[in-house]
């Protein structure tokens, strides 16, 4: 039997290196990252304060962004961190979970796991007390136990990678921005609306989906919905216009939906292309569709944000104590019972949309 050699692991390494060569061409490493098959590990350097901290976030992202199962940061070697390094990987974090990466730390000094601490990055990733029980730990699904379900009964389970899939099962584009407009995630149809590969548009910043123009003024509108941020269309009344990456302009209805988590509270819009609807040439029908749009969005927009919330609450629930655990389930049962009261309510609201069953019907 063939015994694997230094050289092997070698040409190993050396090949899963290629295999992200082209993304990696996108943002050079900074710090050494070695991958093995879709596992990443960083080596971030002795001190991370803020004269670093940008790039090491960046760092982190684009290596998420590459397609890493899990990453594991190193900090075997850092004796020192401030708030922006831990807010750094804060960031790392939340783009982990939307990309469905598991983020794991090896970190070894007790003043670095202390500020790690303070920022909650103990409760939300798992610290490891040196690389080798970092890099040995497997990926522990997020298990959560089903309501009013007994110890003997099957459990059910959500991860970011099934959260995934939902989201890009969905017909209208949908996006995530943090506070500071830049994407956290784009589903499958919304990159294919835009014209945009796989990942392209993560990191861009919100105004770059929409003409030159008009990129001051959303800035404004940005600015004063993250002020005060609620569930709501977007320009209401208005003609909405979207930019291609090619450059070609189409309207779109977009809706408005703020998501609290536990790191921050970030903006979801669901955007749905109404280049046919504007076509149609009798004006009353245009406005009946319009109007069933609308309602239909609203209500998209509302279950959207509900199975986001759900994820987010389960997500947390796994790295939590149990009586935190069980707050966050009732969370998260609580939300799916507003979700499924809202469709219900829509359908017995709007017969015209969705006709009741009734005595005869054929």
């Amino acid at each position: 039997m063939h015994q694997a050699s230094d050289n092997d692991v070698v040409m190993t390494t050396a090949s899963a290196a290629a295999t992200h060569a082209g993304a990696a061409a996108v943002f050079r490493d900074i710090h050494p990252v070695q991958w093995t098959s879709r596992q990443a590990v960083i080596t971030l350097p002795e001190h991370i304060d803020v004269s670093n901290a940008g790039l090491i976030r960046e760092e982190l992202l684009s290596v998420i962004n590459r397609g890493a199962e899990a990453l594991i940061a190193d900090l075997t070697a850092t004796i020192s961190c401030d708030h922006a390094g831990a807010d750094a990987l804060v960031r790392a974090y939340q783009r982990a979970v939307i990309s469905g990466t598991e983020l794991r730390l090896a970190v070894t000094a007790q003043m670095v796991r202390r500020m790690l601490s303070l920022n909650g990055l103990d409760r939300l990733v798992s610290i490891y007390p040196s690389l080798e029980a970092a890099t040995a730990a497997r990926a522990q699904a997020a298990v959560i136990p089903a309501a009013a379900a007994t110890p003997d009964e099957s459990s059910a389970a959500i991860s970011p990678a099934v959260m995934r899939k939902l989201v890009d099962a969905l017909q209208d584009g949908v996006a995530l921005a943090d506070s500071r407009g830049a994407l956290m995630l784009a589903n499958l149809r919304l990159e294919e609306m835009f014209g945009y590969q796989h990942a392209e548009l993560i990191g861009r910043p919100v105004e770059s989906l929409m003409p030159a123009d008009l990129r001051a003024v959303h800035r404004g509108h940005r600015a004063a919905y993250t002020q005060a941020p609620r569930a709501r269309p977007m320009g209401a009344g208005a003609r909405l216009v979207a930019l291609r990456k090619d450059g070609t302009t189409f309207p779109v209805d977009v809706s408005l939906s703020p998501v609290a988590t536990t790191t921050g509270t970030f903006t979801l819009a669901v955007v749905r292309d109404i280049t046919e609807s504007r076509r149609f040439a009798d004006f009353s029908q245009v406005a009946v569709a319009a109007q069933q749009t609308h309602d239909s969005q609203e209500l998209l927009g509302s279950i959207t944000t509900g199975l986001f919330n759900v994820g987010l609450c389960l997500q947390s629930a796994a790295d939590l104590p149990h009586d935190a655990a069980t707050k966050c389930i009732a969370e998260a049962l609580q939300h799916l019972d507003d979700t499924i009261r809202e469709i219900r309510d829509f359908a017995f609201t709007n017969p015209r949309t969705y006709p009741r069953p009734g005595i005869g019907a054929g």
